[in-house]
């Protein structure tokens, strides 16, 4: 499955595909399966207005040193990057305009953020479920004036709080280390 939706993803931003499903898991709740497919389309960008969406407009953050830059293996592994979200997060952050939303830390501590949208019948494939989307756009906070700040309150609590773990952790291990030098400098001393 993952590398059929990574070969769907380049084929829609790079050849003639118009649009690839990215599932994001079957889910069972109170006994009624919810199938949740997040459609990832040819879009457009207009570059006097800078909108757009789909990977056209999604395209303009794989140039190095862009605004919101991501790397072509982020926007390859989009689908992994929803799925591990909605694990945590059960379900996206709705953005209050019909809209749904994506947002996550990787390790080095870039954030991302997808953005969708329903379909809305303009010639893409039908919906298979009311709850069908469009990604209107994938981006990060790479080479943005300001750090990006989550949208999603439960999705910024979680990495305060994980930021918090690791900063004990790291303290933790500098008490330690600080101690084992002290007793290194002491056996040292007493040669």
């Amino acid at each position: 499955m993952a590398n059929k939706e990574k070969r769907g993803i380049y084929n829609v931003s790079f050849n003639d595909k118009n649009s690839t499903p990215i599932n994001t898991e079957l889910e069972i709740i109170e006994e009624a399966i919810i199938d949740y497919v997040v459609h990832y389309v040819k879009g457009w960008h207009n570059t006097k207005r800078d909108k757009g969406r789909g990977a056209e407009h999604i395209k303009l953050h794989l140039a190095k040193e862009s605004e919101g830059e991501i790397k072509i293996e982020e926007l390859l592994n989009l689908g992994n990057f929803i799925r591990e979200y909605l694990k945590v997060f059960k379900e996206p952050f709705d953005d209050g305009r019909g809209g749904k939303v994506y947002e996550w830390e990787n390790k080095e501590g870039i954030r991302f953020r997808v953005a969708t949208d329903k379909i809305k019948g303009e010639g893409l494939i039908p919906p298979l479920s009311p709850s069908d989307e469009i990604i209107i756009t994938f981006y990060s906070d790479r080479n943005l004036n300001k750090r990006m700040e989550f949208k999603n309150p439960k999705v910024k609590a979680y990495y305060e709080e994980k930021s918090l773990k690791q900063e004990k952790n790291s303290d933790y291990f500098k008490q330690k280390l600080e101690s084992f030098s002290t007793k290194i400098k002491g056996i040292e001393n007493e040669r």
